[in-house]
């Protein structure tokens, strides 16, 4: 799976282009959503997907897996550290619009699902990241939040064929 991801290119999604210079490739609610998306006193996504791939290829507990009867042991399988139990890799949001349902059990069906979960902290357990914490975003901000995770989806390049 690795090497099959590995032939896979996201790029001139409308926040590239953006960023490259053309101001109107994200509407209105997208750039709020973007404004959102770094404000660390908001959404504060950046802690957790930065950079040009939208990850810090990090591993956090978001408490996804973690109310079941038997829990989600994540990374704890591999490292058998303590701090690791329900913990899992953070995953680029690069082309986020096409890869539903998300999380890594698949338990989120929608953007609005994912942002409306952080919006409440995750769900709680003794190992939850220290990153997640309640977000308190209107409705409104959610949208915008959800448009501009949108916008990082563009044109994929699997094996030099272009798709969108």
């Amino acid at each position: 799976i690795a090497s099959f991801e590995r032939t896979i290119l996201s790029g001139n999604s409308p926040f590239d282009r953006f960023l490259a210079g053309d101001k109107s490739a994200l509407g209105e609610a997208a750039q709020r959503g973007y404004k959102i998306f770094k404000d660390e006193a908001k959404g504060n996504c950046e802690t957790c997907h930065a950079s040009f791939n939208f990850t810090d290829e990090n591993y956090n507990n978001l408490g996804i897996g973690m109310a079941a009867k038997s829990s989600d042991l994540g990374r704890y399988v591999v490292s058998k550290l303590e701090g690791h139990q329900g913990a899992f890799k953070t995953p680029t949001l690069r082309e986020i619009a096409s890869t539903a349902p998300y999380m890594h059990d698949g338990s989120q069906k929608t953007l609005e699902e994912v942002v409306a979960f952080y919006t409440k902290g995750g769900h709680r357990n003794r190992w939850l990241s220290p990153k997640v914490k309640p977000l308190h975003l209107t409705k409104a901000e959610q949208q915008d939040l959800v448009e501009f995770l949108k916008a990082l989806s563009g044109e994929v390049t699997w094996y030099g064929k272009t798709g969108g």
